[in-house]
């Protein structure tokens, strides 16, 4: 069995090399890659176990960046990872994910040997705010108003802070700047708590159960919209 293949996001050859050679005594092989979009373009024809942030590209990221990076992160096991400076021993900064939660470096690299390589293709998320209310049995029949943070044809991320929401729950979402104002059922596929570590967007990563013809022509307008910018 060939050595797990981790995606590393760096823009830095000496960073890229420190990194290396502690996942590779950890038996672990790396494929080094610039950029987020460059990591995105690669994980869509080359199976991996893993993916590897350096903190210096996250700091740097861009909001729209960062939601495009959300699918892979979700796919596959990953981690932002830092450098110390004083013993320039490698930092795992946060590994709790869809695939797994992991406390260090060691936990991380288990928990890829122990993953199926992936290829991940990209999906049509775009940044679209669009205004809706959400109710599900974790609102307890209150309806909170919120705003979506991206959209796909598939489903979206909305904004909430509401700590009882889980994987799995089925929730209400009413688009209210769309022509069709029926309500749509959801599954929450992933979410983000507030108060978690790191500067991601509190809320729930949706899949739609419910759209009519009419609400998943308009949302797929406004998205080729967004593919001609």
């Amino acid at each position: 069995m060939n050595d797990p293949l981790l995606l590393l996001v760096s823009r830095s050859d000496t960073r890229i090399h420190t990194y290396r050679l502690a996942f590779d005594e950890l038996g672990i092989c790396s494929k080094p890659v610039a950029s987020i979009a460059e990591a995105l373009s690669i994980a869509a024809g080359t199976p991996f176990s893993g993916i590897l942030l350096d903190m210096p590209v996250v700091a740097k990221a861009s909001i729209k960046e960062k939601a495009e990076i959300e699918d892979l992160l979700k796919a596959l096991p990953s981690a932002y990872i830092n450098i110390a400076p004083a013993t320039d021993m490698v930092k795992l900064m946060v590994a709790t994910g869809t695939q797994g939660i992991a406390r260090n470096v060691e936990e991380f690299t288990e928990l890829c040997k122990g993953f199926t390589p992936r290829i991940v293709t990209p999906k049509d998320r775009y940044l679209l705010h669009l205004h809706a209310t959400l109710k599900s049995r974790a609102t307890q029949g209150h309806e909170e108003q919120t705003v979506t943070i991206n959209v796909s044809s598939n489903g979206c991320f909305l904004f909430t802070s509401y700590p009882d929401f889980n994987i799995g729950d089925t929730v209400f979402i009413e688009f209210v700047g769309l022509s069709e104002t029926a309500v749509i059922t959801a599954t929450i596929s992933w979410l983000n708590r507030w108060g978690g570590k790191g500067d991601n967007i509190p809320g729930i990563g949706v899949r739609f159960e419910s759209l009519s013809e009419l609400q998943q022509s308009e949302i797929k307008r406004l998205l080729e919209s967004f593919k001609k910018l």
